[in-house]
Order: C-alpha cells, then sequence, then structure tokens
C-alpha cells in the first residue's frame, strides 16, 4: 500500500494538530518533469511556426540608396496582387487609398515581387504620384560583391 489507513495523502498522521516542516514536505520532481517536457515541446515545434503575410521575391541591384523606415508598404506579388499593409486592395480602389496616405504625408514603399509585371509596378507607381504622395521608394535586394 501506499500509505496507512493512519496516515493522511502526504504521510501526515490523521489526528496530528501541530506538524514540523519536514513532515509537510511536496514533492515537485513531477511537476518539474512537466515543465521541463514542455519547454522541449515549444521549443522543437516553433521552427514549424507559419510566417505570415505576402510572399514577395525581391529584384537584386547593385546601387542602393538607404531611405527612412515606412509605415507603409504597398507589396505586389508574383501574380501581380496588390496589398496595402497586407490587405488586398483592387487596383481600381488603390488611388483612393494613396490620396488618404498622401494627406497624411505618409512615406510609401513599393515593394514589387521580380515576377510581377512592370506594367502593374508602374500602375501603382503612377498612382501613387497621382494621388501626391511625396516621398515614394522601391524596395529591393542589395547585390552581392564577390
Amino acid at each position: 500500500m501506499l500509505f496507512n489507513r493512519n496516515e493522511s495523502l502526504f504521510g501526515l498522521p490523521s489526528g496530528a494538530g501541530a506538524h514540523t516542516a519536514a513532515e509537510q514536505f511536496l514533492d515537485l520532481a513531477p511537476l518539474v518533469d512537466i515543465v521541463f517536457t514542455l519547454i522541449l515541446f515549444f521549443m522543437l515545434t516553433s521552427p514549424f511556426v507559419a510566417q505570415l503575410g505576402i510572399k514577395v521575391n525581391l529584384p537584386v541591384v547593385s546601387n542602393v540608396t538607404p531611405i527612412r523606415p515606412s509605415e507603409v508598404e504597398i507589396k505586389i506579388d508574383a501574380t501581380d496582387e496588390v496589398f496595402i499593409s497586407d490587405r488586398r486592395v483592387p487596383l481600381s480602389e488603390l488611388s483612393g487609398e494613396l490620396t488618404r496616405l498622401a494627406r497624411l504625408n505618409q512615406p510609401v514603399l513599393i515593394t514589387g515581387d521580380i515576377k510581377s509585371s512592370l506594367g502593374v509596378v508602374l500602375e501603382v507607381w503612377d498612382a501613387a504620384k497621382n494621388a501626391g504622395v511625396k516621398e515614394l521608394n522601391i524596395r529591393t535586394r542589395v547585390k552581392k560583391k564577390k
């Protein structure tokens, strides 16, 4: 048997009123085992967490000018879909959104996939200029020097 009939669950006599600190010991080993198992589980599964967002393969260039950070990013994916801050926007509604951004004097960053058509990128660029966006940039990757 795990404990005598005269003892409680934690090894204390059932009728005792005052107990010493040694008699009130609670085994923490199972709790520690569970915590380490959870830590191991989260460490092993964290690399498999999906990265959300729109996948854009950037073109590579050799001349790059650093720009100030932009809160507004227009992404154009490989299928020529246009997104403003990860929200899909049809080209017909793009000029209205850009006019609102131009009133806020926000810098705009265009991120176009290398497989997106130049025509769509230029339409977005033209819509931004017509809307009055003062600071307009295109994101690229830097060509590595050999």
